[in-house]
C-alpha cells in the first residue's frame, strides 16, 4: 500500500475506533503488568562494559517518560549508545519520539533507511524487524536501530504502532509500551562494518528488553 492509501486507512481506522475509545478506554484504569526496573539490565555483557548517562530535567520534561535508560556500552574501541524510553500509560497523551524527527535537529540528515531482520534467542521470537537509519552530517555517520517495543510487539511502523496500541487499550487495557533505540558513530567509510557490528549488539542484547518491557 502506497503511503497516501496507508495514511487514509489509518485515519479512517482511527476515526472509526474514536467513539469507541472515549467511552470505553479512557474510562479504564491501566491493566498492572508486573515487570523489572530498567535500571536492571545488566551493566556488563559479553565482554560489554559501560557507563549510565543523566538527561536533564528539560529535555526529561520534553520526552514525557516515565522511565528511561540511557547508557553508553563499550567494548575495545566500539561504543554503543542504549536508550529506552518507558510509558506506563500513553492514555494521556505521552508518547515516544522518533529518531527520524530528532536527529535532523542536531544537523544530521537521513541518508538510508530501511527494515532490516535481526536474529535473536528469544522463547517465541525467531527475529525481529526494526527500523535502520543511516544519519549524516559530512562525513560524520550516526548508525541508528530502533523500533516501539509495545505489549510483546516489536513494531517499526509509527502507523501500526498507533493502531496496535488503540487495539490492545480496548481489548487489553493497556497503553504501557517503550522506544527502544541503538546507535552507532562512525565514518562515510566505516559505514558498512560499524552497522554490522551494530546489528550483531542488537542481536546478542535483545532477551534483555523484553524483562523490563513486558508482553
Amino acid at each position: 500500500m502506497n503511503s497516501p492509501r496507508r495514511a487514509l486507512a489509518v485515519s479512517t481506522a482511527i476515526l472509526l475506533a474514536a467513539s469507541v475509545y472515549v467511552n470505553f478506554f479512557l474510562g479504564r484504569g491501566e491493566a498492572k503488568v508486573p515487570r523489572e526496573p530498567l535500571s536492571s539490565i545488566p551493566a556488563s555483557f559479553d565482554g560489554w562494559e559501560s557507563t549510565d548517562q543523566a538527561f536533564p530535567t528539560k529535555i526529561l520534561e520534553n520526552l514525557g517518560v516515565d522511565e528511561y535508560l540511557m547508557r553508553r556500552f563499550t567494548r575495545g574501541k566500539d561504543t554503543v549508545w542504549l536508550y529506552i524510553g518507558y510509558y506506563r500509560n500513553q492514555k494521556e497523551g505521552a508518547v515516544p519520539h522518533s529518531p527520524r524527527h530528532c536527529y535532523p535537529g542536531s544537523g544530521f540528515n537521513p541518508i538510508r533507511n530501511e527494515v532490516v531482520t535481526v536474529p535473536v534467542n528469544y522463547p517465541g521470537k525467531r527475529e525481529i524487524h526494526p527500523n535502520l537509519y543511516v544519519f549524516a552530517k559530512g562525513a560524520e555517520r550516526e548508525i541508528v536501530v530502533y523500533w516501539y517495543q509495545d505489549r510483546g510487539n516489536v513494531i517499526a511502523d509509527e502507523y501500526m504502532e498507533k493502531l496496535c496500541l488503540i487495539r490492545d487499550a480496548i481489548f487489553r487495557n493497556r497503553s504501557d509500551g517503550a522506544l527502544v533505540r541503538f546507535s552507532i558513530s562512525a565514518t562515510a567509510e566505516t559505514e558498512d562494518a560499524a552497522s554490522r557490528r551494530l546489528l550483531a549488539f542488537v542481536s546478542d542484547f535483545y532477551p534483555n528488553i523484553p524483562r523490563v518491557i513486558p508482553d
